[in-house]
């Protein structure tokens, strides 16, 4: 999600939370893989190192929706649908397409009137499955309002697997306690030393999701691509917690079913109470612990979404 850098200064770095501290990041190619090597500060400034292999395929995926997804392109997209299905049963039918904004209207004109409702139904159909299938290939998701933002479960479920290997890194830390609320707040900690960086560009019109494969062979990641990554793992590392995304303007942040301890954020959905977790960085932010922007959201439970994972 795009933030301006007054808005990021002032809903990540906050009174008396620690910076993340990234050490060193390197990235090994080798025979159908990549090696990514990470060293790296905890919140009680203990240095960690986090290694683990990546298939190239995953991250030249990862790389591949996150830069060819628009709004532009959906609609190409469409448009050539349409024309196909035309092309293909309308019987000699011609179609005219017309972009508007964000709208895309078109006409035909069929041999009767019988040939041209039938194709002008097949065409509302086409351009359903059309518009849902280019999404879905791109990890969104259409509202009924009409609004397109990522699908934070299908992603989820989608990234899970590629990401196993960090799950497994993770799981081999030395001096981690062995109970659910250790390991949430490890996992935390590494995606929160990734660099932030906003990935929204108005030219590219919504392509600012990035999968986790991508973002941590290109070391960075905004709000939402960091929780949808940590959640990934989050799937394998603690597989019988309950998780969800959580978003409001301009941010996003994970919650996990994890007990909560006193002055922690929480929110609920659904008769469950989920802890807020802060992965965006570069806050070393405790589990519970969000900026002051966030935690006025959560409190007043004012234009939040809760978006159940699992």
């Amino acid at each position: 999600m795009r933030l301006g850098r007054l808005a990021l200064v002032l809903s990540i770095l906050w009174s008396g939370v620690a910076e993340a501290q990234q050490l060193d990041f390197s990235r090994v190619t080798r025979s159908g893989d990549e090696r990514l090597s990470y060293r790296w500060r905890d919140l009680e400034r203990r240095e960690q190192a986090t290694a683990f292999t990546l298939t190239r395929q995953d991250i030249r995926e990862a790389e591949t929706s996150f830069k060819d997804f628009s709004l532009d392109g959906m609609w190409d997209d469409i448009a050539t649908n349409l024309r196909d299905e035309t092309a293909r049963f309308g019987n000699g039918a011609q179609i005219e397409i017309r972009r508007t904004g964000d709208r895309l209207s078109w006409s035909v004109k069929a041999r009767d009137p019988a040939s041209q409702e039938a194709l002008v139904r097949n065409l509302n159909e086409r351009f359903t499955r059309s518009q849902k299938a280019y999404l879905a290939r791109h990890l969104r998701q259409r509202l009924d309002e009409g609004r397109i933002m990522v699908d934070f479960a299908a992603a989820t479920r989608a990234l899970q697997e590629p990401m196993r290997t960090v799950a497994k890194a993770l799981g081999a830390t030395p001096g981690i306690a062995d109970d659910d609320r250790a390991r949430v707040a490890l996992a935390l900690a590494f995606f929160q030393q990734v660099p932030y960086a906003a990935l929204g560009d108005a030219g590219r019109r919504g392509g600012d999701f990035l999968p986790g494969p991508a973002l941590l062979a290109k070391n960075r990641g905004d709000c939402d691509s960091k929780a949808v990554a940590l959640a990934a793992v989050l799937r394998t590392y603690t597989p019988w917690r309950k998780l969800a995304v959580i978003v409001m303007p301009g941010h996003a942040v994970l919650g996990v079913d994890l007990p909560a301890r006193p002055g922690e954020r929480t929110v609920r959905a659904q008769a469950r109470q989920y802890v807020a977790l802060e992965p965006a960085g570069p806050a070393m932010a405790p589990l519970g612990d969000v900026a002051p922007q966030t935690a006025k959201y959560l409190a007043e439970a004012r234009a939040v979404e809760i978006w159940p994972l699992n």
